[in-house]
This record gives structure tokens, sequence and C-alpha cells, in this order.
């Protein structure tokens, strides 16, 4: 009897897992054909396919004329994106099983699907390693905020991998609290594609190793690394040079937004020098926080990195407003600390919270203020994550705190 029912939940299972999956291709497959978009896919994609099946070289001119074309359908103009193809060719890898599909629909609406898996994935996470007890109506609140706010949707359109690799540090925090130290490092080292966004956080992870002494972390780095460069240089031992070549010709465009145009195109007088004050002022104190987490707790490490990712917009880099999904960590772990600190005062505040970033990011992009997402959303950010701090890196120790709780 037991081994009936186990069959027929499995039964179950495949067929729902095949139901969902079939749904959203048929969804993602009509998205693509009404709303253009897809660079940040059809950049890889494009330049594999050409390299696996015609042997051309991903960062020569024929790749980049095939990619714009898709891209824009006409010729480069000014002012557009150049997409010339930023991607290292040990990343590039991991598009091979999307190359093989000649149809860019297909292949897109595949990836998308990846995508938002992606996004269950770092919620999950997220809240494991935020260490939330579960309320399965407010998890249904956090499931629709992180798969419908503007910077998942834009992702999802822009078809960026940048939720994947936010999905792969959740994942090597996790790991490393669990004991799994190379796995947490191998998991790591995939999280080097879009350095802009990214390259803080993995700076706070490597400084954390250093002061732990969890070298097998960084062993496991190394081996990662060490495969896919091993990898990539035995494809095209070449691809290094034009590699940064066009990653130095798309940053010098200066299309891509910065707290510095933003502020230039305030006070163009001082623009330049406020947001150099800016930068100095988000360097201090993520070295603040650095030495901070020093030697401290997987815990620590997870707030510590949460903060890194909503300050590193405000560094002046350049950065596309839909990398700020990979912030959604930052986000979920703020309410769910008041939650855990405040109760019913703090569920009250986190459904604010919520409703003003997903009203406000939403009004921001129909009305095309793009400081929005640049200054004032990171800022505002970085703000509840200091507010949080205590109760996110500790259990609480305040009299008051404790009653709360236990009321």
């Amino acid at each position: 009897m037991r081994n009936g029912r186990t069959v027929f939940i499995f039964i179950f299972l495949i067929f729902f897992v095949i139901v969902v999956v079939g749904g959203l291709f048929w969804i993602n497959l009509n998205l693509i054909n009404h709303v253009p978009g897809g660079a940040e896919f059809i950049v890889p994609w494009k330049s594999m396919q050409n390299f696996m099946m015609d042997g051309v070289t991903p960062y020569g001119e024929l790749t980049s004329l095939n990619i714009k074309n898709l891209i824009y359908n006409h010729p480069l103009s000014s002012g557009e994106y150049p997409y010339n193809v930023n991607v290292p060719l040990f990343m590039l890898v991991f598009y091979i099983p999307f190359a093989w599909i000649k149809d860019l629909p297909v292949a897109r609406a595949i990836w998308m699907i990846v995508l938002e898996f992606g996004v269950l994935g770092v919620v999950y996470l997220a809240l494991r390693l935020a260490r939330w007890k579960q309320n399965w109506l407010f998890l249904l609140v956090l499931l629709f905020f992180s798969a419908f706010w503007l910077p998942s949707i834009t992702m999802l359109l822009s078809s960026t991998s940048i939720i994947l690799q936010a999905l792969a540090l959740l994942g090597a925090f996790r790991s490393i609290e669990l004991g799994s130290d190379e796995l947490g490092g191998a998991l790591a080292a995939l999280c080097l594609l879009n350095i802009e966004a990214t390259g803080v956080v993995f700076l706070t992870l490597i400084v954390w190793i250093f002061s732990t002494q969890r070298w097998r972390v960084l062993g496991g780095i190394a081996m990662m690394l060490a495969v896919l460069l091993g990898l990539s240089f035995l494809l095209f031992p070449g691809w290094v040079l034009p590699f940064l070549i066009a990653t130095i010709t798309n940053w010098r465009t200066g299309l891509v937004p910065s707290t510095f145009s933003t502020f230039e195109g305030w006070l163009p007088g001082i623009g330049h020098r406020l947001a150099e004050i800016l930068a100095a002022a988000a360097l201090s104190a993520i070295l603040i926080e650095w030495r901070a987490v020093r030697g401290r707790n997987v815990r620590w490490l997870f707030w510590t990195a949460c903060f890194s990712a909503a300050v590193t917009p405000l560094l002046g880099v350049p950065y596309f407003p839909y990398w700020l999904v990979f912030t959604l960590p930052g986000i979920l772990l703020v309410v769910t600390a008041m939650i855990q600190r405040w109760k019913l005062l703090g569920f009250a505040s986190s459904i604010l919270v919520l409703a003003g970033v997903f009203l406000g990011l939403w009004s921001a992009y129909e009305n095309q203020l793009t400081s929005i997402f640049i200054f004032f959303y990171p800022l505002a950010l970085t703000m509840l994550l200091y507010w949080v701090r205590w109760g996110s890196v500790h259990q609480p120790r305040l009299w008051a705190d404790e009653i709360l709780l236990r009321g």
C-alpha cells in the first residue's frame, strides 16, 4: 500500500513538473513574440553558435555584426549600445547547450525557464540563510514580490544571467555553512560574469576566507577557475585580448548609467565631484564592514554580502538597472529580519517596505527615472540593511527584544 502511494506521488510530481515547465515555455514564447529584448542572451548565444558551427571567433567583427543585426535589425546608430561580446570564454561555455538550438525564440524561451527557476532558488536560499521561520501566507507574498518586482521582469526580458550568479553565491554561502567548503568555493567562482555587479560581493567572500582561514573554500574557487580556464584555452587560446578589447569598448561608450552620469545630469558643474564623494563614502562603508565581518559566521557574511550588493551602484560603476535583481536577497533579509525581531509590527513594516519598493520601482520605470535605480533605491536598501543589522547578524539580546519575540 505504501509503495503504491509512493509511486502515485512520484508520477503526480513528474506530471506537475511537466505541466509547469510546459506552461512556462508557452508563456515565455508568447512573451518573446510580443516584447522585444533578450540582448543579454543573444550576445553569448550567437557568439557560441558562430564558434561551434562555423569556427568563427566569438569576439570577431562577423560575430559582432550578426549580434547587432539580431538585436537592432539595422546597422548600429549613434547612441545605441554596441553589445560587443564582453563575456569571457570560460563563461561562454555554459551557453553551449543553448547554442545547439538554431531557433532563437525557442532557445531564449528555454533559457528564461532556467532564469525563472533561478528566482525561486534565490528566494529559497536567501530565506534559509536568513533563518526565517516559515509563514506560508507571507511566503506567498514574498514569492509574488520576487517574481513580479521590476528587476525580475526586466531581467527576464533582457535574459541576463545575473540571477543565476546570485543563486551561485547564495549556494556557496549555504554550502560553506553546511561544511562543504570546496563545493562552496566552486559555486562562488561562477559569479564572475558581470563583475560590475558581483565583484564587490565576491571580494567580500575572499576577505572572509582569509580572516577565517577556510582555505578549502579558496581551493574550490581555484579548482573551478582552473577547469574553466583550461577548457577555454584548449578551445581558443587567443581569446583573452579580444575579450578585453570588447569589454573596454563597451565601457567607453558611456551609455550604461552610473552615479557619475546621473549626478552630472543634475548638476553639470559639480556633479562629477559629488559622485566621487559618494563613491569614496560607499567604499569606506564597505571597508568598515569588511573589517567587521572578519572571523565571523556565515550569518554575518550573508548580511555583509547583501550590504555589498546594495552599495555597489553607489561606487559609480556602470550599472544596468536590471542588475538590481542581484539585490533581491538583501530585500528578503530586511523584511524577514523585521518580522523575526518585531513580530506584528515587523510584519506591518515589511509589507510597507515591499509595497514601497514594488510600486516605487515600477513607477520609476514608467516615468523613466533612471536615478531611482542607480542612486535612490541602492541608498534606501543600504539604510534598511543598517536598520536591521543587529538582528540580522546577532540573536536578540535586549530584554525589550525578548519580550517582543515572546509576545
